[in-house]
């Protein structure tokens, strides 16, 4: 396809990115105790595969990865969790993680939290020690949220704040802060709502009591509190889609301007001259998406998972996914690959000589995915990189093997960089394999030494409601796959088919109980009169998902439904997709830019009840799948939507699709961001939508919208500015290339690597 065909649209307003339970007491004095800031006791006085992100942490944190059970590591900021993956803090320690949906999960010190299963429909955690915060975003019809302990499966109903709790012995507590939740034990289920508390003692034979509790004000929920406030104070939302994981960490580290046809960029403070977006951190593994950039940078994960960057003015910034974009999908990296010299293209190696490079994907480029399946391949032809001449080039022994990408083991032998610089763009899987050391999380060195969580700890099983999938194979078992895949990486369906045949029998990453028997135990504390009050019922199924049994504890494949939070989900894998109680439909994916599956980027094309405003148009041949009208029970940042562009004309039915609550209470109100005006006719959006994009496969185009052109603002240099034109449609790819991009300035030279 000629560039030409790549008509970007100018105006639209955004771009649809595709990719303690501790203490259910039985009366002992430990209940009394209060935690302090790091959730300790106080001495004196815990659809599609996605990922949460480590987002903060302080003291001794500790990681163990699914695919790598028996290594514990160091943690560090902005590490992703998946499927598999666990985390350990040590005394005096904390970390929190976000994902997608608004949900940030805290754990105090002395704790442990296992993640059974994360997709964007079903998430899935096991506690079996310490103290987690929970707080819950938008939970939809069809969306499951457990958390599992040792006596107890918790169900939260909707979006809330729970904080949960698990003793030494094995106790349960949860404590209902907003919300509701339904908890299954010992073959029953009961439920508690907004100012409860549940405890739940005893391993064999639980036994409850329902309290009314005040809100509590020890230092655990001062931290929690705080770090809540933190988020309802960012600015960075007012230019950056609620979806987007990790934009508060904008604030302290960057700032916001105006720029012509982008409107609201970001651009970060204190970087070296010579700096280049994705150049500081490491590359390591990380099925199902393969390869994954991990930032050394503090603020580095709304910018290299979600949007894409651009340079102007000899400055970098990065063009956000809009306030008013529907659905936002994680990318693991936001890149095209490129390279040269042996090893890289012409065979497959585990190691070896050669060189890897990238460089950052502007606004108007495609996106090549490399993972995932992909349609017959379609040649894309004289594409133009705005961005190509900042590859970034290491070694690929570097690459390979989660080598910090530094300043110092760059290559910046200029006959290398440009071998590399001009070989072509790689479409599909990257063909080289990882080595073990891919599998290392840490940017950061001289972290302490990991602590370990005690082998009777590691031991003890949980309880489960829903059967969670198997555990990821090991790494060692999917490096042979992986190599005789040319470097693909290992897609969920596959990664349990191979975990279930390495272990002889699907196996969660730790020892599963189902709560349900057939005989319903559970019974209430003795002499509670609150507790006999409240009905136990039978265990019930919940939205779809089957029921861990002493037969099947554990599902063997992997466990998620058509639809969840508006997004596609794993079967869309497969090229089908289930609107919310519909029947299942087959999309047509060699036209179909949605056809990526999980997580692939920025961009999709499948209509969700609102009006397209992607850039491809959908081809002739392309099936439409409209999802089921779904309310959100709050929005989950706290605040109204911001409603970027309401000059826009829309269906009648997307103002239907989405309805919101607004919770008003516990420092979740955020003020509503005043969008910048841009004016334009329906009829003039609805022309600009138009986009040939035929003859595709998965080279999705991830470009954004184009709002209408700005005024720069009037105490910023600008460096060979052309002047923009009133009619920015009528402009070539070429023409726009040359506004945008501008020589950067002599003391930067970016063009050394």
């Amino acid at each position: 396809m000629k560039a030409t065909q790549l008509n970007w649209t100018r105006r639209a307003t955004g771009t649809l990115l595709a990719f303690g339970l501790v203490a259910l007491m039985s009366g002992s004095p430990v209940q009394a105790q209060q935690r302090d800031e790091y959730g300790d006791v106080n001495a004196a006085d815990v659809g599609y595969q996605t990922v949460a992100r480590i987002s903060y942490l302080s003291g001794n944190v500790s990681f163990a990865r699914g695919d790598d059970p028996d290594n514990w590591q160091a943690a560090d900021q902005n590490v992703p969790m998946s499927v598999g993956d666990r985390v350990y803090t040590d005394a005096k320690s904390r970390v929190e993680l976000e994902s997608d949906g608004g949900d940030v999960i805290r754990v105090g010190a002395h704790s442990e939290l296992s993640a059974l299963n994360l997709t964007g429909d079903t998430k899935q955690f096991a506690v079996k020690i310490g103290i987690v915060s929970f707080h819950v975003g938008n939970i939809g019809d069809n969306d499951v949220f457990e958390v599992d302990t040792p006596n107890s499966a918790i169900t939260f109903q909707q979006g809330g704040d729970y904080r949960v709790e698990v003793d030494d012995s094995g106790n349960s507590r949860v404590i209902v802060q907003r919300g509701n939740v339904v908890l299954a034990a010992g073959g029953g289920q009961i439920s508690a709502h907004r100012g409860q508390e549940i405890r739940v003692d005893g391993i064999d034979s639980p036994r409850y009591d329902v309290i009314s509790t005040a809100a509590r004000g020890d230092g655990w929920d001062q931290w929690v509190d705080g770090r809540i406030a933190r988020s309802a104070r960012a600015t960075s939302y007012q230019y950056v889609n609620a979806d987007v994981v990790g934009a508060a960490d904008l604030d302290e580290s960057g700032r916001w301007e105006d720029i012509p046809e982008y409107g609201h960029v970001w651009t970060p403070t204190a970087v070296a001259v010579d700096w280049a977006p994705y150049r500081v951190g490491h590359w390591v593994w990380q099925d199902p998406w393969g390869w994954t950039w991990i930032s050394a940078e503090p603020w580095g994960w709304a910018p290299y998972h979600y949007g894409r960057w651009v340079v102007y003015s000899s400055h970098w910034y990065w063009v956000p996914v809009a306030p008013s974009v529907r659905y936002v999908t994680y990318a693991p990296a936001c890149v095209a690959f490129v390279g040269g010299g042996p090893g890289f293209s012409a065979s497959i190696t585990v190691g070896g000589a050669g060189f890897v490079g990238w460089f950052p994907l502007g606004p108007r480029d495609p996106f090549n995915p490399w993972w995932g399946a992909r349609a017959a391949s379609v040649n894309v032809t004289n594409v133009t990189y705005v961005n190509r001449t900042y590859v970034t080039v290491v070694n690929q022994n570097t690459f390979v093997s989660g080598g910090a990408v530094t300043t110092t083991n760059i290559v910046r032998d200029r006959t290398v960089v440009n071998q590399v610089a001009a070989a072509q763009v790689v479409r599909g899987p990257l063909p080289v394999v990882p080595t073990v050391g891919a599998l290392r999380v840490a940017s950061r060195a001289n972290l302490p030494a990991p602590a370990r969580p005690s082998a009777a700890i590691l031991a003890r099983p949980v309880v489960a409601r829903v059967a969670p999938p198997p555990a990821p194979p090991t790494f060692q078992a999917k490096m042979a796959v992986i190599k005789e895949n040319h470097g693909a990486p290992i897609a969920p369906a596959a990664a349990a088919t191979l975990s279930v045949k390495e272990r002889g029998r699907a196996q969660a990453v730790t020892t599963i109980k189902p709560v349900s028997s057939g005989q319903v135990t559970l019974a209430p504390r003795t002499g509670s009169a609150t507790a006999s009050a409240v009905k136990v019922e039978s265990v019930k199924e919940t939205r779809g998902r089957a029921l861990a049994t002493s037969q099947q504890p554990v599902a063997s494949n992997p466990v998620t439904v058509s639809t969840g939070r508006g997004r596609e989900s794993h079967a869309a894998q497969t090229g089908v997709v289930a609107p919310s109680g519909g029947t299942a439909t087959t999309v047509d994916r060699q036209n179909d830019h949605a056809g990526q599956p999980q997580g692939h980027g920025n961009t999709t094309t499948v209509d969700r009840g609102r009006a397209q405003t992607n850039f491809a148009a959908p081809t002739p041949a392309r099936t439409v799948v409209t999802e089921e009208k779904k309310t959100h029970n709050q929005d989950f940042r706290g605040r109204p939507q911001p409603t970027a562009a309401p000059q826009v004309a829309v269906p009648q039915n997307q103002s239907q699709s989405r309805s919101r609550e607004v919770d008003q209470g516990q420092h979740r109100q955020r003020p509503t961001p005043v969008p910048t005006a841009r004016p334009q006719s329906s009829t003039q959006y609805q022309t600009n939508i138009q986009q040939s994009g035929h003859g595709r496969d998965h080279s999705i185009d991830q470009g954004h919208a184009r709002p209408t052109p700005v005024p720069p603002p009037q105490n910023r240099e600008r460096v060979n500015a052309a002047p923009v034109s009133p009619k920015p449609q009528s402009q070539s790819n070429e023409q726009r290339g040359r506004q945008q991009q501008h020589p950067p300035e002599k003391t930067k030279k970016p063009d050394e690597h």
